[in-house]
């Protein structure tokens, strides 16, 4: 049975936590909240505590396993270098992997692949930089586009806001979290030695098609959209032609996700 840390047991975090144990694993996951850590053990997941002080996060108990895989899916915030630079070194592992974002790209209305220019003072770049100075074993990277999944959608934050959208011609780069998770368990399979990929939904429509369509299938009003199509395209296929995962988890399906006019 494969140890598996999960560093970070927020939307992805626990979801990542819960479908590795169904698949068999060993999973640990960490958290500062002791009401996450209660939850972890009811789910039958072997919490590890952190400590936040100062915006600095560090072990309650320094970790004393070798763990198969590390999975970073910490957010941006105050002190996360600190933390990093805290909490790495005490870890072994033979593979690290970092859920960063295609936000580090710069803000240009072009075709981003793995090779294109990123935005070094980006903090999440940043931490990209600083797990990679820290590690000494396989690395690899996951760029993630805007997430949605269960309970989470942008349509959300535009119908609650009822505010007009700008560059409503401007492309989505999106994916699904089950896509996500497919993800991960696809790079574990023969990883490479620090390597990146983008994780993208192939398809890019207009914010306007997407989230005006979007907001009138939920019986809302009309979304207002303003003129400018500035914005980058996210290429996501370089991790189909180097490993077996394939998208499956359409953007524009939403069945599955908790999108209820109540919970906006």
């Amino acid at each position: 049975m494969k140890n598996y840390l999960i560093i970070g047991y927020g939307w992805l975090g626990k979801a990542l936590s819960l479908a590795l144990k169904n698949d068999g694993a060993n999973v640990y996951s960490t958290s500062t909240d002791v009401k996450k850590l209660q939850e972890m053990l009811s789910d039958g997941i072997s919490p590890m505590r952190l400590i936040k002080a100062n915006q600095i996060v560090s072990w309650e108990e320094t970790p004393n396993k070798n763990f198969d895989v590390v999975i970073i899916t910490f957010p941006p915030f105050e002190g996360v270098l600190e933390s990093l630079k805290n909490m790495m070194p005490s870890i072994q592992a033979d593979l690290v992997i970092f859920t960063s974002s295609t936000g580090v790209y710069l803000d240009e209305s072009r075709v981003m692949d793995e090779s294109s220019p990123v935005i070094t003072s980006h903090l999440v770049y940043q931490m990209e930089e600083c797990i990679r100075s820290l590690v000494t074993c396989n690395y690899i990277v996951l760029r993630l586009a805007g997430h949605i999944g269960p309970n989470r959608h942008p349509v959300r934050f535009f119908l609650r806001h009822k505010r007009d959208i700008n560059n409503g011609q401007a492309p989505v780069n999106l994916i699904h979290q089950s896509d996500v998770i497919k993800a991960i368990s696809c790079v574990l399979v023969s990883p490479k030695q620090d390597e990146i990929y983008n994780v993208c939904w192939p398809e890019h429509p207009t914010k306007e098609q997407y989230y005006g369509s979007l907001a009138l299938q939920l019986g809302t009003e009309k979304l207002v959209f303003l003129e400018g199509n500035h914005g980058k395209k996210i290429d996501g296929s370089k991790i189909n032609r180097e490993t077996t995962f394939k998208y499956a988890y359409s953007i524009h399906v939403i069945n599955d996700l908790d999108l209820r006019k109540d919970n906006i």
